[in-house]
């Protein structure tokens, strides 16, 4: 059996009814009970945890490759959680209580998270929003015991500090061995993306899924776009296939040198960090004169048609992959600044055990030694092409590794995916069917990003995000805790921690 493929628990969610296709099946009470059980024992890997307002869906990766969703009624507005069996739905779980109102029995945690208690109503997605407390309560944050017995302290990093980072609340105690536990408070930048992307045309909402992350605004449209065509059963074309592949990877090597860039800042390699934004800022002035967009927007719509010709793409892409070599060459010179070895080895160190048990992916779970990656699930890959390898250390080094490896994996899959491009010159309409339901996937810079959505007549019934970034945060707290607080900003950045992706 390999990463769940036809264990105990997949095979049970096909015995519920098939309601879209092969992917999705409805589970009654008892089934979803049984499923929980299942997965004690069963490794099938969750990937999110969301609601239309009438059903709770969960989202698994059967095999690896194939999504499976499991769907139940909530009876009384109550369903059995995910998180005593798979610790990454402890988040989703929470948003979803906070937007619709359906409570995780046996949960792991029910604060809240996205509603911070400003909002005008509560469970504002859910059938009967309810009536806001005034005056909210204070964010909550868990007890660190470890602090009180040491006489430490407790220092709250954000959200509104007059510094440059993202709004987020990390809560850091503090003894005199280190952290002694570390706690994130997001929902700050939530936006209400599921809620605003409810009855917008197709192109009005890849537009602001474009939006959704900074640095991802290619891998949300594609995700968003291929959930959007499946649910229409619409077959895009080779050109817009090919050029879905060269506008993500122009999109990882300007974002993997963004991050690299603020690991450098934070480590104290000022020149590492200015030799990454200099090249990043190449890449994103190729995109903005060529495209008119330097963060790569809308240029990835449903059925595939581009705002740009073929031969532009490909031009665009044969710049970048020219100067791939060059880059690479300035990256390590930089990277042997002395001590910068010293400051990030052993640093902040995620476990591959730990990486597979909070569903953490892409750069960060490849550098803990986890295979996972979403571009063999998308079309117009080749998997030779993907021949960046993992790393096992799970450190800071290692997500440095990581990072300039897959640049230059970049580089050669745009070299190739330019040089084997065999133009169709033959544009596609979306649309092949007006009622649906889909799921798509696209490997963004810093992981897996899916998308669900519901359609009818054109518009978006329902739609479900799903980002890296909340499995960064559990994740981070796990790392956290034990490290040096001096290394604590070192190691976020490390991760490409998007607050604003983990508040959608």
């Amino acid at each position: 059996m390999r990463n769940g493929a036809n264990g105990p628990a997949a095979a049970l969610i096909r015995q519920g009814e098939a309601e879209a296709g092969a992917w999705r099946f409805r589970l009654d009470e008892d089934g979803w009970h049984g499923l929980v059980e299942a997965l004690r024992d069963d490794p099938l890997p969750f990937v999110g945890l969301w609601s239309d307002g009438q059903d709770v869906h969960a989202l698994f990766l059967d095999g690896g490759e194939s999504p499976l969703v499991a769907s139940v009624v909530p009876e009384t507005g109550r369903y059995l959680g995910l998180s005593s069996v798979r610790p990454a739905a402890s988040l989703p779980e929470r948003c979803l209580h906070d937007l619709w109102g359906i409570e995780a029995m046996n949960a792991r945690d029910v604060r809240p998270w996205l509603d911070h208690g400003l909002w005008t109503g509560t469970w504002p997605l859910g059938a009967r929003p309810g009536p806001v407390s005034w005056p909210p309560d204070p964010p909550e944050f868990r007890p660190i015991p470890a602090v009180a017995r040491a006489n430490g302290m407790v220092q709250g990093i954000g959200p509104a500090d007059g510094m440059p980072q993202a709004p987020g609340h990390l809560r850091l105690g503090l003894t005199g061995g280190g952290i002694a536990g570390a706690e994130w408070r997001l929902g700050y930048a939530h936006r209400g993306l599921v809620a605003r992307m409810r009855g917008m045309e197709f192109a009005a909402a890849a537009r602001l899924a474009g939006r959704a992350a900074a640095g991802a605004s290619v891998a949300h449209q594609a995700a968003l776009c291929r959930a959007i065509e499946a649910a229409t059963d619409t077959a895009i074309g080779a050109d817009a296939m090919r050029s879905r592949v060269i506008l993500a990877e122009i999109e990882r090597v300007a974002t993997h040198l963004h991050d690299l860039s603020r690991i450098g800042r934070a480590a104290g390699a000022s020149a590492l960090a200015a030799c990454c934004e200099r090249l990043r800022e190449e890449v994103l002035h190729l995109c903005g004169r060529t495209f008119g967009h330097r963060m790569l927007m809308d240029l990835v719509v449903p059925g595939g048609m581009l705002d740009g010709d073929v031969a532009t793409i490909g031009a665009v892409a044969g710049q970048i992959a020219g100067r791939g070599d060059d880059m690479l060459r300035e990256i390590r010179r930089h990277l042997a600044w002395p001590g910068l070895a010293g400051r990030v080895r052993g640093c902040g160190t995620l476990a591959e055990a730990m990486a597979r048990a909070l569903g953490v992916g892409g750069v960060v779970g490849r550098a803990s030694a986890r295979e996972d990656d979403a571009r063999r699930l998308e079309p117009g890959y080749r998997r030779e092409w993907l021949d960046s390898g993992v790393r096992g250390d799970g450190d800071v080094a290692a997500r440095i590794d990581q990072r300039v490896a897959e640049i230059g994996g970049s580089c050669r899959i745009l070299a190739a995916a330019r040089r084997d491009w065999v133009p169709d010159g033959a544009p596609r309409d979306v649309l092949s069917r007006q009622t649906g339901e889909g799921i798509g996937c696209a490997e963004g810079p810093r992981g897996a990003v899916w998308y669900w959505a519901r359609v009818a007549g054109g518009v978006v019934q329902a739609a479900f995000p799903r980002d890296p970034a909340l499995t960064h945060v559990a994740a981070l707290e796990h790392v956290l805790d034990g490290a040096d607080p001096e290394d604590a900003d070192l190691i976020v950045r490390s991760f490409g921690l998007s607050a604003a992706a983990a508040d959608l």
